[in-house]
């Protein structure tokens, strides 16, 4: 994946043009009919090659659990509020996602896990899908609030404060359950990644307000933070009460291996997610980007990124070895991250293939199930 960086250019020009007049074809390509008849089957063995992924399929004992408590969280801080918006949220399975990416979290860190994973979800759509991520002074104003939130301590009791919009609100209560797990070093990493993805999300805004397409080497490099998936490999000292020194976790040989399991991450949600954000006029996705730099046709993309995630997860196990050399001292701890980075590519390839969030697709408008629950009342238009 490491071809050389592309120009930016606008969207819908060039050989793009190409991927335009094949978005119903990518879209059955990836996940089958739009009848969902061939749904949790993935790409075809006959039209793509398989993503390599030699890591165990894993489940948590308290996946039911953290599903229930997270139906009552979303709603006890009023970010999902709706009945359309409730059965949608809930058919994307969103707790199983976390039970199958940290399978060894206890009952209470796989509940928090879970929330996360709600809360980012919720957040990523009101910025991809939404107005505030058609307004970047809106989306910045947005991202700055819930930076705010980091700088607070204690829980988010008693009803939602006026004007404070609901997710700034469960941010909070997110916090303090969190850092109350955390060193001081561990917090200061995750608020530096958490602001990294805020920021991010900002320039996928402009870019989608210019109608940009980001180079191949930028977008991958953007797209670490915009998945927010640094924010999620952290939680795994979180679950596994790890406490590596500063110096490991800054190394080259830890950022190399977090780098490769990453990547693997995010590209997988991108095959997966194409035929949703396509239908969106998404250009945000690493096969859509790869098909306008390469002047690839849709289908090439696709196996291209194929290709392209298999090959970083045999990377990744080079780091791994790599990495466990040059901390011999640390290796136990090491391990447990280790196995936290291959739960997570092994976890998000299953549930990317089995969740009903990238097959339902709304074309025309923003999509029913969002509700106004990022900028503060009164400024986002109302979605």
């Amino acid at each position: 994946m490491n071809g050389s960086p592309q120009q930016e250019t606008r969207a819908g020009t060039g050989a793009d043009a190409s991927a335009e007049a094949g978005v119903e074809a990518g879209v059955e390509a990836v996940h089958g009919p739009e009848d969902g008849s061939g749904a949790g089957s993935g790409p075809g063995a006959a039209q793509h090659p398989e993503i390599h992924c030699p890591f165990p399929s894993e489940m948590s004992p308290h996946a039911e659990h953290a599903e229930a408590h997270l139906d009552a969280w979303v709603a006890r801080f009023e970010v999902v509020r709706g009945t359309v918006a409730r059965e949608r949220f809930g058919r994307a399975g969103f707790a199983q996602f976390a039970a199958r990416t940290y399978p060894t979290a206890d009952r209470a860190r796989l509940d928090l896990v879970a929330d996360w994973f709600g809360w980012l979800f919720l957040v990523d759509d009101q910025l991809d899908d939404g107005r505030v991520g058609r307004d970047i002074d809106s989306a910045r104003r947005s991202m700055d609030g819930l930076l705010r939130v980091l700088d607070r301590e204690g829980p988010a009791e008693g009803e939602r404060p006026p004007g404070e919009p609901p997710l700034a609100w469960a941010l909070r209560d997110l916090w303090h359950r969190t850092a109350s797990r955390a060193t001081p070093a561990w917090r200061r990493r995750f608020t530096g990644h958490l602001a990294a993805c805020l920021e991010a999300a900002c320039w996928e805004a402009e870019n989608r307000i210019a109608g940009v397409v980001p180079g191949e080497a930028e977008y991958i490099e953007q797209r670490r933070h915009t998945g927010a998936i640094y924010v999620c490999m952290d939680l795994i000292d979180i679950v596994g009460d790890l406490d590596l020194p500063e110096a490991v976790h800054a190394g080259e040989p830890f950022q190399a291996a977090l780098r490769a399991s990453s990547d693997v991450v995010v590209w997988t949600n991108d095959w997966y997610s194409l035929g949703k954000e396509m239908a969106l006029g998404e250009y945000h996705n690493l096969v859509r980007v790869v098909a306008h730099a390469r002047r690839l046709t849709l289908r090439e993309a696709l196996e291209h990124t194929a290709a392209a995630i298999s090959a970083e997860t045999r990377r990744y196990l080079g780091h791994r070895e790599r990495l466990l050399a040059a901390h011999p001292e640390h290796r136990a701890a090491l391990t447990t991250c280790l196995a936290g980075m291959e739960s997570w590519m092994r976890g998000n390839l299953d549930w990317s293939r089995a969740t009903l969030r990238y097959r339902e697709r709304e074309r025309g408008g923003l999509p029913a199930y969002l509700e106004a629950t990022l900028a503060p009342a009164g400024t986002e238009g109302g979605t």
